[in-house]
């Protein structure tokens, strides 16, 4: 019976775990992280099947130990890509070019699309791994839990110091310096015009405090464009399948009783 209410809530929330799966999936290369990605997809394809197998003890163990070596992969990936990241943020050029940072930005946002990539992968693998083993001891859910938060934790430490990077070297790039001096030249001459009887009133004052105004807001732009692009990989996706283990804890392990009816079956929560 607690079998099936497990299941039941597994199959609930496939769904939601595919999206997050193809959300991670959905910028990456194809080149050598490629057996990455098809560990991530090995993993969900056990977990749409758990509901075929959970009573066979021969694909339990087949695909248990499949998964202990998934995981283990995924962790030496995730340390390769913690590696890079700090990597890619040592060396500092003084004046960097517009197109460096560019150049900078596609390189980290690659290496975190990656390293996001492996820190869900050990995640899903370590949920799975507990479902294969059969231990379903809140102290293990919570040492699982508290590990993959642990990493996911490091994962968002590693990507605010690169955006903080990426941010800096953006306000420093040649390109945007150029406009924004440009912009504040304009502005003051502007200003300057202002202050001569003889023109003071014409277009001209107008036009160079306007246009000073304009190159500063794309520069502004160009700064934050650089900052948000890379945005997009902040949130490594471990969030739901916490939460999905919060769930069989409860189901497991803080049931006191089970009740149902002709439609429906009701899990009593210990007090």
């Amino acid at each position: 019976m607690m079998m099936a209410v497990a299941l039941f809530q597994i199959e609930k929330k496939l769904g939601s775990l595919e999206e997050t799966q193809k959300d991670i999936l959905r910028f990456l290369e194809i080149e050598n992280e490629a057996g990455a990605e098809a560990d991530l997809e090995t993993l969900v394809g056990i977990m749409k099947n758990f509901k075929l197998i959970w009573d066979n003890e021969k694909f339990m163990l087949s695909n248990h130990k499949m998964v202990l070596d998934i995981q283990r992969s995924a962790r030496k990936n995730m340390n390769v890509y913690q590696k890079k990241a700090s990597a890619a943020i040592e060396k500092r050029e003084i004046i960097p070019a517009q197109r460096n940072v560019n150049a900078k930005l596609s390189e980290l946002r690659r290496i975190f699309q990656y390293y996001r990539l492996s820190l869900y992968t050990f995640s899903l693998a370590s949920f799975l791994e507990i479902l294969l083993s059969g231990n379903y001891k809140e102290e293990y859910f919570s040492s699982v839990q508290d590990e993959i938060r642990l990493h996911s934790e490091t994962y968002r430490n590693h990507f605010d110091q690169c955006s903080v990077f990426l941010e800096k070297v953006s306000n420093s790039a040649i390109g945007v310096n150029v406009k924004k001096g440009i912009g504040t030249a304009s502005k003051a001459l502007g200003k300057a015009i202002e202050n001569i009887p003889v023109i003071r009133k014409g277009p001209v004052d107008e036009f160079l405090q306007s246009h000073g105004e304009s190159l500063n807001d794309h520069a502004d732009k160009i700064e934050r464009a650089v900052v948000g692009a890379f945005a997009a990989v902040g949130d490594p996706g471990t969030g739901k399948l916490l939460h999905q283990m919060d769930d069989m804890i409860q189901i497991y392990d803080h049931t006191a009783q089970i009740c149902f009816d002709d439609k429906n079956i009701y899990l009593i929560a210990d007090s």
